[in-house]
């Protein structure tokens, strides 16, 4: 290793240090891949039920699953992030496993319902585990090397799915799903085995933490100031995940005629552009203060819809042209902020209501993403800018919100070292 360039040390070096915990992510997110565009397209082509209803079915069943979210940060409090890693990724393989049998509204509930139950409990349960495997080194190093590691598995996973719907046969269909399956089992094995993400007998508290005890803790987290405009901020930001697939995808399709494929573009530019450059932007941005760069990453993404608010149609090479600066902006808006925002979530709460919190901020941002499909007909109105304009204020919101949190933190909290990344 004395001669592989600077830059390409660090992400080596954890690839080898944690290796096994690498597989699994790639496992995992592979899996996730070959499923990401069946969620409804593979129920309307192996089952009878109407679209109408399935599409009901997947709002009550992602609704029903939002306080999972908050039941999976208890259970990393008392069992461990690990425990978590492993139990969501069992679940993820009971939901997709209904998939292959599923052909009546209940069994396609359950099935859903099962999937977003594990896509809840991942997100609170991933930032304490990626906070465990840190072990007081610099979260974003991780954080960033993992993100890229799952982008590429990611794509990967989403190219085979794109192949195999393009052909459109069911038992193609199935095999994938299958696929998922498997993939999970094996993650959770793997997890399993790690000592990352234990629960420790007593986690150590910070300077000056105040209460001791579990039930004061908590109150503390709800009165404190930063905790809520934390909160806020995940809430105001949750849209931005839909932004991609849902809004801007009904925009280019069905205002501007753009071909379908515009999805899977975005999709693409977006996963490749983090798998190549995700821990080298998180290198060039050390040092500044996080509160800062989770700002400019909801002003970036607001910079994407501000102009929609007086732009009319475009068409042609006009309208990728937008596509494509659309899907780089967010990409860098992803890059710059969700390590430094997934930092300040796992280190601001005390150690020993850490998964209670994280629970409380994702589901948090769940929830923003829940309600913003309510603002999208709009679309059809004779104010169609007003979806924008919304949507634009929302994420300048969450850029006060964070910001105004972060400032109010520990030091230790507002950020890190240019050599602590590099390191």
């Amino acid at each position: 290793m004395r001669f592989t360039p600077a830059r390409l040390r660090a992400p080596l070096a954890s690839l080898h240090e944690h290796r096994f915990v690498t597989f699994a992510v790639l496992t995992d997110t592979i899996g996730a891949g070959l499923t990401l565009p069946l969620t409804i397209v593979y129920f309307t082509i192996t089952t009878d039920v109407s679209l109408a209803v399935i599409g009901v079915l997947s709002t009550v069943a992602s609704l029903v699953a939002l306080p999972i979210g908050l039941v999976g940060g208890v259970l990393t409090d008392r069992f461990g992030a690990r425990a978590s890693m492993v139990l969501n990724n069992l679940l993820s393989a009971a939901g997709f496993t209904l998939y292959l049998s599923a052909h009546d509204p209940v069994v396609i509930f359950a099935a859903i319902f099962l999937a977003n139950a594990s896509e809840r409990l991942y997100w609170t349960s991933w930032t304490a585990y990626v906070h465990d495997l840190a072990a007081g080194r610099p979260f974003e190093r991780w954080f960033a090397f993992l993100e890229a590691t799952k982008a590429a598995a990611l794509g990967a996973g989403a190219i085979v799915a794109a192949v195999t719907l393009a052909h459109g046969h069911q038992d193609g269909l199935r095999w994938l799903v299958l696929a998922n399956v498997v993939t999970s089992v094996a993650a959770a094995v793997v997890f399993a085995t790690q000592r990352t993400g234990h629960r420790a007998p007593q986690a150590a508290a910070p300077t000056g933490a105040g209460p001791a005890d579990a039930s004061g803790l908590l109150r503390a987290f709800v009165a404190d100031r930063s905790m809520r405009l934390i909160a806020l901020g995940q809430f105001l930001i949750g849209p931005a995940m839909l932004l991609p697939n849902v809004a801007f995808a009904v925009l280019f399709i069905e205002r501007w005629g753009v071909s379908p494929a515009v999805a899977p573009v975005q999709f693409a530019i977006a996963t490749g552009l983090c798998a190549l450059f995700q821990t080298s932007v998180t290198r060039w941005v050390a040092g500044r203060r996080r509160g800062t760069l989770i700002a400019l990453g909801a002003v970036l993404t607001a910079a994407t819809t501000a102009p929609l608010i007086v732009l009319p149609p475009l068409h042609g090479p006009a309208a990728w042209s937008y596509v494509v600066v659309v899907a780089v902006v967010l990409a860098a808006a992803d890059m710059i902020s969700l390590p430094a925002a997934n930092a300040v979530m796992a280190a601001a709460p005390h150690p020993r209501i850490r998964g209670r919190a994280i629970g409380v901020f994702q589901t948090a941002s769940s929830i923003g993403m829940a309600l913003f499909p309510l603002t999208l007909g709009l679309l059809d109105s004779r104010m169609p800018w007003l979806l924008w304009l919304i949507a634009t204020g929302v994420f300048l919101g969450a850029a006060w919100a964070w910001h105004g949190a972060v400032r109010d933190l520990p030091q230790r909290v507002q950020g890190t070292e240019p050599t602590d990344i590099d390191g």
